[in-house]
C-alpha cells in the first residue's frame, strides 16, 4: 500500500507503521459513512423512501379518490391547504370490495387555490394506485366520465406502482399538488348547488321552513275573509317571509362554502 511505503520511507517502526494503518483506515471509513449520512439528508432520493410527484387540477367540492391494492399499511396523510379548514380529508387504510383488500384515501377541497396533499404507507407487496376524481361536472376534466353508484368518476392518474415484492417493508411517498378552481360562475343566473348530502339536508330545512310560513298564511288568508286583515298583521308577514328568505339564502352560502 502507498501509506504503508511512506511510513517505512520515513523510518517508522513495524508495530507503530502497523497502528497507523488501523487508524487511518478507520478515520477514513468513519468519513465515508459521515458522508454517505450528509448526501442522505440534503438528497431524499438517496434514502429508502420510494417516491411519486403529481400535479392535478379539479373542481372545488369535488372528491379526489387516492386507490391503493392491495390494502397497505400505516396509511397516513399530510396535508396543506390555502385557508385553515378549507379542506375535508377521510382515510381507510384497510377495505373489501368483492375479494380485494384495499386502501383508500378521499380529499375534498373547500375553498380555490393550490394544495399540497402528501400519502404515506409502508409495504413489502407490489401494489398499484390510482387518483381519480367524484365530480358534478365532468365536461371540466375533458375526459369521458365512468359512471358509478357514487357519481361520475373521472381517472386523472395510474395505475402506477410496484410491480415486484420486496423481501422487507419499504417506506412510500405520494406527493400531489392540486390546484383547486371554482366553477365558472359567468352568467346571470349561475347558482352553485351544495354536495348531494347537502342538497337534502337543505331540501328539508327548506320544506320545514315552507310549512311555517303555509301555516301563517292560510291563517292569515281566511282571517281576512272574516274580519279583514290589520297593516300591522301584513308587515309582520312580509317580514316573516323575508326573514325566512334571508335564512335559507345563508343556510346554503353555508353549505356551498363560499
Amino acid at each position: 500500500m502507498i501509506l504503508s511505503k511512506l511510513l517505512r520511507i520515513h523510518g517508522f517502526p513495524t508495530r507503530d507503521r502497523e497502528k497507523w494503518l488501523d487508524l487511518t483506515l478507520k478515520f477514513l471509513n468513519l468519513l465515508l459513512l459521515f458522508n454517505f449520512m450528509i448526501a442522505t439528508l440534503l438528497n431524499p432520493s438517496l434514502s429508502d423512501t420510494f417516491q411519486w410527484s403529481m400535479k392535478e387540477r379539479m373542481l372545488i367540492d369535488d372528491t379526489l379518490a387516492i386507490e391503493i391494492r392491495p390494502a397497505v399499511e400505516n396509511l397516513r396523510v399530510n396535508y396543506s391547504s390555502p385557508k385553515s379548514g378549507g379542506i375535508w380529508v377521510a382515510i381507510f387504510s384497510n377495505e373489501t370490495r368483492d375479494i380485494y383488500r384495499f386502501s383508500l384515501v378521499y380529499v375534498s377541497p373547500r375553498t380555490e387555490g393550490t394544495y399540497s396533499i402528501v400519502i404515506k404507507f409502508n409495504s413489502k407487496d407490489a401494489w398499484n394506485c390510482t387518483v381519480g376524481v367524484y365530480t358534478r361536472k365532468s365536461e371540466f376534466y375533458k375526459k369521458p366520465p365512468i359512471m358509478t353508484s357514487s357519481g361520475p368518476f373521472i381517472l386523472l392518474s395510474g395505475p402506477f406502482g410496484v410491480t415486484a415484492k420486496s423481501n422487507q417493508t419499504v417506506d412510500y411517498e405520494i406527493n400531489l399538488v392540486l390546484q383547486v378552481e371554482g366553477e365558472d360562475s359567468s352568467g346571470w343566473f349561475f347558482i352553485k348547488f351544495p354536495t348531494p348530502v347537502n342538497m337534502t339536508l337543505f331540501a328539508i330545512i327548506s320544506l320545514a321552513v315552507a310549512y311555517f310560513n303555509a301555516f301563517f298564511l292560510l291563517d292569515a288568508y281566511f282571517k281576512n275573509k272574516v274580519e279583514g286583515l290589520s297593516k300591522i298583521r301584513l308587515a309582520l308577514l312580509i317580514l316573516m317571509l323575508l326573514a325566512s328568505i334571508y335564512l335559507l339564502y345563508q343556510i346554503h352560502v353555508f353549505m356551498v362554502g363560499e
